[in-house]
């Protein structure tokens, strides 16, 4: 695992039930409003280093996880299971940047334990055996991780009063609470939630809810850009509440420089997609299996953090 002081807030602003999302506070008492931008707006960040100057030129490989640790069922964060996994991958060349989603039971070879699914990962050797086993299995070196959890993102998204997320179609699961119509929908924590955990009131499942998972990083990401527009300074509350609720292996001052290089990343260059995989069973428990299509997916990533659309 290398290691890069400027690129992990790219999913921290994102991060959600992972893995993972920066969330900042709302803007303060008196402040001049200025409307917000639409989605994809240019930010003003002409008072920051360019996302070039900052971060280098080569690519840049985040991972993001999402822990289903929570008061009487699991603790703590870092020996639970991984409900969400997402690779970032942001090549500064090229201005672009992706999310790759595993599906939670990909059943992969996890280093030091044999294959299993994916998610045990973390609870076998936390987020550093999760690096370890998703560099192995897609053939990159990632520069940091994000670890949260299921309150750290509630928190999170209430501290700044919701977040905007698109909603692709219609859900009524009552096991995780995702009731929505389709559409921009404003989330609150406890829908964000919902939203991101949701598996049975989907067309695919589990490659469905990695996807939306994604969807939510893209809606913080751009909640983080408005925030930041409207009033540089909010900055600070975005990198104190990451730092709070956020599990990373990065350094106060890599986490501010690397929020910097966010504000370059425009969500509509944003690639969103999720490992390509087929329904099996191991032991008599369902599995994700991986094969020549996911192959393909990796290392297409791999070759400059970049993925079709």
């Amino acid at each position: 695992m290398r290691k890069h002081p400027l690129i992990a807030l790219f999913v921290s602003v994102s991060v959600w039930a992972v893995g993972g999302a920066v969330l900042a506070d709302p803007p303060r008492a008196g402040a001049q409003a200025t409307p917000p931008a639409p989605l994809g707006h240019p930010v003003d960040s002409s008072f920051l280093p360019s996302f070039a100057d900052v971060a280098g030129r080569r690519t840049l490989f985040v991972l993001a996880i999402g822990s289903d640790a929570r008061p009487g069922v699991c603790e703590p964060v870092e020996r639970c299971l991984a409900d969400s996994i997402h690779l970032i991958g942001i090549n500064p060349r090229e201005g672009g940047a992706s999310i790759l989603g595993f599906p939670r039971d990909s059943y992969v070879p996890i280093p030091g334990v044999g294959t299993q699914k994916i998610n045990n990962a973390l609870f076998a050797g936390g987020p550093e055996l999760v690096v370890q086993t998703v560099e192995e299995l897609v053939g990159v070196d990632v520069d940091s991780y994000f670890l949260t959890s299921f309150e750290g993102l509630k928190k999170m998204v209430n501290s700044v009063e919701g977040i905007e997320v698109e909603i692709p179609y219609a859900m009524n699961d009552p096991s995780s609470g995702a009731v929505f119509s389709e559409g921009l929908q404003e989330l609150d924590g406890k829908q964000t939630l919902a939203f991101a955990r949701n598996r049975k009131s989907t067309p695919n499942g589990d490659f469905s809810r990695s996807e939306n998972q994604g969807l939510v990083m893209l809606g913080a990401l751009e909640r983080f850009r408005r925030d930041i527009r409207r009033d540089p300074f909010t900055l600070f509350t975005w990198l104190a509440s990451g730092m709070e609720h956020i599990q990373t292996d990065l350094s106060a001052m890599e986490l501010f420089q690397l929020s910097m290089a966010t504000l370059t990343v425009n969500p509509n260059k944003v690639v969103n997609r999720v490992t390509p995989g087929g329904i099996g069973t191991a032991g008599g428990a369902s599995i994700v299996t991986l094969g020549g299509e996911a192959d393909a997916v990796f290392a297409d990533i791999a070759d400059d953090g970049l993925l079709e659309p």
